[in-house]
């Protein structure tokens, strides 16, 4: 797996991630070992199964959030939680 595959990075003025199709083998691989998964599956065609997973990450729920969506959500709460800099609370709370 190249060493970008699965980081996140700044590239002009975009938060980019980066997954070589090829390298979803070993990715499936790292769900299952880590208890993801019940059952252990191997690929056979990566680009089948990158159009699949590209379809899922992309799937509105019904108020139109994505695991894209729960993604950032998880990731702006825990960085919030760590200290994050460059935001403060907004002074209208009412949503």
């Amino acid at each position: 797996m190249s060493g970008t595959d699965g980081q996140a990075k700044i590239e002009n003025g975009e938060i980019v991630f980066r997954v070589a199709i090829e390298n979803l083998p070993t990715i499936l691989d790292g769900s299952w070992a880590t208890g993801n998964l019940g059952v252990r599956y191997k690929i056979t065609n990566a680009e089948l199964f990158a159009a699949d997973l590209l379809r899922e990450l992309n799937h509105e729920s019904e108020d139109g959030s994505t695991p894209i969506h729960a993604l950032f959500d998880r990731c702006i709460d825990e960085a919030i939680n760590q200290g994050a800099q460059g935001l403060e609370e907004h002074e209208d709370q009412a949503a």
